[in-house]
């Protein structure tokens, strides 16, 4: 079938008259920038093209909610960018409800407008994309949510203080509530991890994005943690930096649960 008969196929298959069909494949066929398309057959189309002609037959339809489930993971990496704008467009126009099901978190960050956070069935957080990045309520949330992912590093409690196991010669900062579990996992964001003058990490890879580098970094302790830094042509793999923690960024995590320590 024709790009024009598959988007009508449901509508026929319910008995919908011709003229009714034909408007609504039209309308539907302006909404995804698929006029040109109309008369091609699926094998003349792009990878994304036939993505948009499977939203555009759901489209038809006139449904409440749209279900998709990992519409974009067949696509590479240039086709699923413009297909992620494409979609957010889509939702923005028709202001129907979408349940969007992926594994990639990117996607959910850039789509979503509450995200549903799931682990083998249970749900873990609900919430907007950035509350879920700012205030995950535990360890697995936190390090599913954000790329690339936050930095966990084993702590002990030292009376009030927490200390590193692996870099004990990083200040933390960090003051603990009464009642706080002994044994516990310090999480850094990348962007909260800042270079100082110092010899304490070794630059074991970098990674240029161009507007943001990645140092991946290992401490003589044995740590290993990713920093995002705005200007990274100094760093040469081999080198050593300082590192400075950020106490009002840092989260604490029962090592034991996963479950988010409040510092109040």
């Amino acid at each position: 079938m024709t790009v024009e008969q598959n988007m009508g196929f449901g509508l026929r298959m319910t008995g919908h008259p011709r003229a009714e069909i034909a408007q609504k494949v039209a309308k539907a066929a302006g909404i995804l920038k698929l006029g040109p398309l109309l008369q091609r057959k699926p094998r003349a189309l792009s990878g994304g093209q036939r993505q948009r002609v499977a939203i555009g037959r759901a489209i038809v339809r006139e449904p409440r909610a749209f279900l998709f489930d990992e519409p974009l993971s067949n696509l590479d990496a240039e086709l699923r960018v413009e297909m992620r704008v494409e979609l957010a467009k889509l939702h923005q126009t028709l202001g129907a409800t979408m349940i969007y099901v992926t594994h990639d978190q990117v996607e959910a960050m850039t789509l979503a407008d509450k995200i549903v956070v799931l682990r083998a069935g249970r749900v873990e957080q609900v919430g907007a994309p950035l509350d879920l990045y700012d205030d995950p309520v535990n360890r697995f949330v936190a390090g599913f949510i954000g790329s690339p992912a936050m930095n966990f590093l084993d702590a002990d409690a030292r009376g009030e203080d927490v200390v590193l196991a692996a870099a004990p010669l990083l200040a933390t900062g960090l003051r603990l509530p009464p009642g706080a579990p002994r044994a516990l996992t310090l999480g850094m964001r990348p962007e909260s991890v800042t270079l100082e003058p110092g010899d304490g990490f070794r630059v074991d890879v970098v990674e240029h994005l161009g507007g943001v580098s990645y140092l991946h970094l290992e401490g003589d302790g044995g740590a290993r943690l990713v920093a995002e830094v705005r200007d990274a042509r100094g760093a040469m793999v081999g080198s050593r930096v300082g590192l400075r923690l950020d106490p009002a960024r840092a989260m604490l995590f029962d090592r034991t649960t996963g479950a988010r320590v409040r510092l109040g």
